[in-house]
């Protein structure tokens, strides 16, 4: 199945972390190779974009509209987007120059929950962890030895997460203190399972708590039940949807970041569209994101 869309913003190398700020009317994203934070206004539909540093792997929503978030290389911070300022608070213990923060979600309980990914990842190598980070800025590690850490949408039955290397996902309870070996357990979802082309990358949840799936090199968009049973698939413009997530003033829209190439990334010339975000209007309505709250 298909559906009507239309393109926004400018045309990304790896478009990710699409979030909905209801109180700007703004959608937010990163560039993530572009090294770059933008966002579009729902009123004039017009586009800022901030230069950063270093590479963001994923944002999320403070109570300050003009501070997010924001989880880069191997450091999670508060980013100013008047300013670009960062006040960086935590500085993870990774021992590895080729692991960077990758996917990231506010959970229910009001942590951030950021993965990380070793580049390429092509390499195969399971050396990530996904974290939990409380709003005192103390963290632990939730999941190890992680591939891609991708898919992190708050559920009602705890915390949705995939692995792409593994090419399936898993919900965690938000208050799990052990850690837990990345593809051990039974999972919700596998892709091989279901015959979904691609791998898993970002996840949203609807107002019904299903789960829909970017599949990554798959060209679709993939709803999932509470129980892991494919109920609707959406067929793309694009090879390499990477996350989406429902914006607008009544969340009714799905906006999909994508892929466009460049680097270390093939360009497709027959998707001219790749890279920019996708704009779908598919009749459902989603839920609002959890909002950080740091105690500094």
């Amino acid at each position: 199945m298909s559906a009507s869309w239309r393109t926004l913003g400018p045309r990304c190398v790896l478009g990710e972390s699409p979030l909905w700020d209801g109180r700007t009317r703004h959608l937010l994203w990163v560039d993530i190779e572009g090294q770059a934070l933008h966002q579009w206004n729902w009123d004039t539909e017009g586009v800022t974009s901030l230069t950063l540093t270093h590479r963001p792997g994923s944002i999320a929503l403070t109570p300050d509209p003009d501070i997010v978030v924001l989880a880069s290389e191997h450091s999670v911070g508060l980013l100013r987007i008047s300013t670009g300022s960062i006040d960086w608070k935590i500085a993870l213990p990774i021992p590895y120059p080729s692991v960077r923060l990758n996917d990231g979600r506010v959970s229910a309980a009001g942590d951030f929950w950021v993965g990380s990914m070793h580049v390429p990842a092509t390499d195969r190598r399971f050396i990530g962890t996904i974290y939990r980070i409380h709003p005192d800025w103390t963290w632990d590690p939730v999941i190890v030895d992680v591939g891609v850490a991708n898919a992190l949408v708050s559920t009602p039955a705890g915390m949705h997460w995939a692995d792409s290397l593994h090419g399936a996902c898993w919900t965690v309870s938000d208050a799990t203190t052990a850690p837990q070996v990345s593809g051990t357990g039974e999972p919700l979802v596998t892709f091989s399972s279901v015959g979904l082309a691609g791998t898993p990358d970002g996840a949203c949840i609807d107002a019904q708590d299903d789960i829909w799936l970017a599949c990554v090199h798959g060209g679709v968009l993939a709803r999932f039940d509470a129980a892991g049973r494919l109920t609707r698939q959406i067929g793309l413009p694009v090879r390499r949807p990477t996350c989406p997530a429902f914006g607008g003033p009544d969340l009714a829209t799905l906006f999909v970041t994508t892929i466009g190439g460049g680097g270390n990334y093939p360009v497709y010339d027959d998707e001219p569209e790749a890279g920019r975000v996708l704009a779908l209007d598919l009749g459902v309505q989603g839920r609002a994101e959890y909002i950080f709250q740091p105690f500094n």
